[in-house]
């Protein structure tokens, strides 16, 4: 049977436990609804929140905060049939399915059958998982915070970044400044700087034992020459030396570069997504 929760503190309350049994794989849905929890000021858009259980016991969760992707945990098609339903019945039509490879594909068969709408893959990813680095040598310069006053560098960085991975087209002129405010305000992004500013990532949605590495940006005049390395096994350091147990990101598979440098500082492949367009 589908619940849907009426919010992010109702949904973990649920799913914790089930979630918590595959923490890195679920990372996004876990990180996401806890930070909403603890956030709800922020909350733009009204988000969904849903479990399917059988004898009180949780199968499958679902989560989509507009205008992100409709997030899914991995599990078996007849519980993907009853969130593709409860959807459809309310008309919430997620743009975008995300999730393990095999589940976010049955969704989107499920999904064009009802809709009618030819499916297609998005983005193929790759989730990683570190807990001891092995830091990159002959890297110039240094890790940190980054701060007010390189707010112009960061915005065309971010605004830069979201075309690149496909979430945006178009200058923004107030969701990036927003984004930036928020990092810098939780000091979360940090930059490589050699002299001047190189490279970034940032740190979040942490679960119980980790947190996931993102935002990672070079300046394409500065690439290939190890700044992005240096900055993620940087922050991904201070992360474990701080008492996180991991750090995980996504990788793009279509970017061979970055699903190696990743590798070479010791982050590991724990599972693929994909993103399937749906509308």
């Amino acid at each position: 049977m589908l619940h849907q929760q009426s919010d992010a503190a109702e949904f973990l309350q649920r799913a914790r436990h089930f979630l918590e049994e595959l923490e890195v794989e679920n990372n996004l849905l876990l990180g996401v609804s806890a930070w909403l929890a603890a956030h709800p000021e922020q909350i733009e858009h009204p988000p969904f929140f849903a479990t399917v259980e059988e004898n009180g016991k949780v199968q499958a969760a679902a989560m989509m905060t507009p205008p992100a992707p409709l997030v899914l945990s991995r599990t078996k098609k007849g519980d993907l049939a009853q969130i593709a339903d409860h959807l459809w019945a309310k008309n919430i039509l997620p743009p975008v399915v995300n999730g393990p490879s095999q589940t976010s594909q049955a969704f989107a068969e499920l999904w064009a059958q009802r809709t009618g709408h030819a499916v297609q893959p998005h983005r193929s990813l790759r989730i990683y998982q570190i807990t001891r680095v092995a830091p990159p040598s002959s890297v110039e310069g240094r890790i940190r915070l980054a701060r007010e006053a390189d707010a112009n560098t960061l915005i065309t960085w971010i605004h830069n970044l979201r075309v690149d991975i496909g979430e945006s087209t178009m200058p923004d002129q107030v969701e990036v400044p927003k984004t930036l405010r928020r990092l810098l305000s939780d000091q979360r992004l940090h930059v490589w700087e050699d002299k001047d500013l190189c490279s970034m990532s940032a740190w979040g949605g942490p679960t119980s034992h980790g947190v996931r590495i993102s935002m990672v940006y070079t300046a394409p005049e500065l690439r290939n020459r190890g700044y992005a390395s240096a900055c993620v096994a940087s922050l991904s350091k201070t992360m474990l030396d701080s008492g996180w147990a991991f750090c995980c990101l996504f990788t793009d598979l279509s970017n061979p570069i970055s699903n190696r440098i990743y590798q070479r500082i010791g982050y590991r492949p724990v599972c693929d997504f994909t993103e399937y367009k749906l509308t």
